[in-house]
């Protein structure tokens, strides 16, 4: 299964949602350990970016499941930018679950 947590502008009903619409998949909430911040471009559309932290409290979001990922990370990779670095991250379903997913947080790379 290829998962992406949503935390931000691509989130259900979130501005820029139209990024990922066309992508057949299922919506769940989940949750990651993390905190938000005023950095990458999200916070100046009020959705600041994700640290992830295993002892940070929990970042409500959305798990978004699809085969389609697999051909659209490139596509993903330049929408979010420089600000952003894809990664592996634990998400927790609203069952309580545990799955591995990717999610967009802050970039640790100095930028040019």
């Amino acid at each position: 299964m290829i998962r992406l947590f949503v935390y931000g502008t691509l989130a259900p009903g979130k501005q820029n949602h139209p990024v990922l619409a066309d992508l057949a998949g299922v919506w769940e909430q989940a949750t990651v350990n993390g905190t938000l911040a005023d950095e990458g471009w999200g916070s100046d559309h009020g959705c600041p970016g994700l640290i992830p932290s295993s002892t940070a409290p929990e970042v409500h979001g959305y798990l978004f499941t699809s085969a389609e990922l697999t051909d659209y990370w490139d596509t993903l990779d330049r929408f979010e930018g420089h600000d952003y670095q894809r990664e592996l991250i634990t998400t927790k379903l609203s069952n309580g679950q545990e799955v591995t997913s990717y999610a967009y947080s802050i970039s640790t790379a100095s930028t040019p």
